[in-house]
């Protein structure tokens, strides 16, 4: 018995789909995430910022929406001298969109595991200046609490 063309055409046409889903890690963003999960496990505000551009926007989990190299360091310093003391931070990477060969917009997952445990999801937006891929606006969105 002969399987009709059509039926052979949308079971490609579904792996295609599968395929699509299942997109292999960017590298650029790897190597900007592993940066960033290194330098947030020394505590190490000033890495942190120098892998932001000049004029980013992060806007926190807490809801804080801070500008600027200077405001961003501030955040990370007031944070590890509180709630992020001694936390450890993982990084899930999701889909990767190249906008323009220098931009390009990140998602995932995060977790914070320490005093202040936290998990949601990040969407980032990422630009390549002297040939190094930084942070020009981070959004973190947390996971609402567990229904009661």
């Amino acid at each position: 018995m002969k399987t009709p063309k059509w039926i052979a055409a949308l079971a490609i046409a579904g792996l295609s789909v599968v395929a699509v889903g299942a997109q292999k890690p960017d590298p650029d963003a790897q190597k900007l995430a592993d940066q960033y999960i290194a330098a947030f496990a020394k505590g190490d505000t000033k890495a942190l910022t120098a892998l932001y551009t000049a004029d980013a926007t992060r806007l926190g989990p807490d809801g804080q929406l801070l500008t600027g190299r200077a405001a961003i360091e501030k955040g990370y310093v007031d944070g590890f001298a509180g709630p992020l003391k001694g936390s450890t931070l993982s990084l899930q990477q999701g889909r990767v969109q190249a906008v323009t060969p220098d931009v390009k917009i990140m998602e995932g997952r995060y977790t914070v595991a320490g005093v202040a445990p936290i998990k949601g999801r990040y969407v980032n937006t990422i630009v390549r200046r002297g040939g190094a891929w930084l942070l020009a606006s981070v959004v973190t969105i947390p996971d609402p609490p567990p229904a009661k």
